[in-house]
């Protein structure tokens, strides 16, 4: 019952509009179930062509260096038409990228493949987040809490479908046409219905915002022309903007203590500790699912998400406290049992972080998700390189060294809130 309310909008207006909603929710849910197919996978897929570490370190490398060129230049684009047909071009090169994955048998194709696939997922399922931030601009809390919510799930999903098709024999290439069936689904579900339309205000070229009014008239998801500025102007108020900033940098934080840390926090536990495979797989388990009470927590609770939305800074720095308090006992402890306790400390304290911080920076241009999606695409390469940096600090001076450096992130978190003040609504 609880996940059949999970996809249900309250604030929509009709049925049509409530199932193209729970439609582009649903993206979050199918890409991590997908995303992960080609990493739990990837022994059947060295196997099949016979890869290298080094190439399939490429392989990675190449998909995020292209999501990081162009992502920012769709996101720019889409905010200037409507964002459904970005969405199901991104949806059909996803399906062409796993259906050509599934026949691969050449090293070059199956780059030119992860080449595609990295920005496809972004246009796709990024542009599909923002369409839904701009279809309902005041629960964007709400909105982005289910979202994560059921990205969780999907994390947990996608290990668990390929581990079914191995134990029917089944091998890479069924598990791409199980991919490429799934976004297959998604592109029917949504071309099938009629696409929200964007309730958001847009910026003028003076600086100040259209009406809703004007908005109500344009096409779907689409600014209207009387509300555009040129693309470069846009993104050049954007650039300037410090809420906006700040917001995005408060929205970037909370990956240090996402998988980075779950990868090294089972190392230490492993080396340091010396915990069994078993105790360890049993520890990360409750991380996860102390970190889905905490999103759950903040989905159906009302009180709780009109709080986060009204006193966000207030939420995310009590949020960080309970983190910095679990980060240090997690340096600090010697047990096996309290590191796992510490460890789920950090996961129900850091669950509400992602969604409020990414609404808030939502929330500083309204109706402009897209051009907001291309300016905290700059934080992507500091996303690509903290796996590294943390390495290489492990390497150099300890394994505590490198949680250390993820266990500043409340730290970090509570520095970029100083200073922070609401800015009220001008009445009407």
């Amino acid at each position: 019952m609880y996940f059949k309310n999970v996809f249900r909008q309250p604030a929509t207006r009709g049925i049509p509009a409530a199932y193209m909603q729970a439609t582009l929710l649903s993206y979050g849910l199918f890409d991590e179930i997908v995303s992960g197919f080609p990493v739990v996978g990837l022994p059947l897929l060295r196997d099949r062509l016979g890869l290298s570490y080094e190439q399939i370190g490429l392989l990675f490398a190449v998909g995020s260096c292209s999501a990081m060129v162009l992502e920012p230049i769709i996101n720019v684009l889409s905010d200037r038409h409507s964002k459904r047909w970005w969405i199901l071009g991104g949806l059909l090169c996803l399906i062409l990228c796993f259906v050509v994955a599934a026949f691969v048998s050449s090293y070059s194709v199956l780059l030119v493949v992860f080449a595609l696939y990295y920005p496809a997922v972004g246009t796709a399922v990024g542009l599909a987040e923002a369409t839904l931030i701009d279809s309902d601009p005041a629960r964007s809390v709400a909105i982005m809490t289910r979202w994560t919510l059921l990205a969780s799930v999907g994390d947990i999903l996608a290990p668990l479908l390929v581990t079914a098709l191995v134990s029917l024999q089944q091998g890479w290439p069924e598990i791409c046409w199980l991919a490429a069936g799934l976004w297959a689904l998604l592109f029917l579900l949504t071309v099938a219905q009629p696409f929200p339309r964007c309730e958001a205000v847009g910026i003028k070229a003076e600086g100040s915002f259209v009406s809703s009014d004007d908005t109500a008239r344009a096409e779907p998801g689409v600014i209207p022309e009387e509300g555009r500025v040129s693309t470069w102007s846009a993104l050049s108020q954007a650039m300037r903007n410090p809420a906006l900033l700040r917001w995005g940098l408060l929205a970037l934080i909370p990956d240090m203590v996402d998988e980075v840390l779950l990868g090294f926090a089972a190392l230490y536990l492993r080396d340091t500790l010396h915990a069994s495979e078993a105790t360890i797989g049993w520890l990360l388990t409750s991380t996860f699912l102390s970190s889905l009470c905490g999103l759950a927590l903040l989905d159906r609770q009302p009180w709780l998400r009109r709080v986060a939305s009204q006193v966000p800074h207030r939420v995310l720095a009590g949020m960080a406290v309970v983190v910095l308090a679990g980060m240090l006992l997690l340096l600090t402890t010697h047990t096996t049992w309290l590191a796992g306790l510490a460890l789920g400390i950090v996961g129900l304290g850091a669950a509400g972080w992602y969604p409020i911080a990414q609404a808030q920076t939502y929330a500083q241009l309204p109706g402009r998700s897209s051009l907001v999606r291309a300016i905290t695409g700059l934080g992507e390469p500091f996303k690509a390189a903290l796996p590294a940096i943390v390495g290489l600090l492990a390497a150099r001076f300890g394994l505590l060294a490198g949680l250390a450096l993820l266990g500043s992130a409340p730290v970090l978190l509570l520095l970029a809130l100083i200073g922070y003040a609401p800015v009220k609504e001008p009445q009407k």
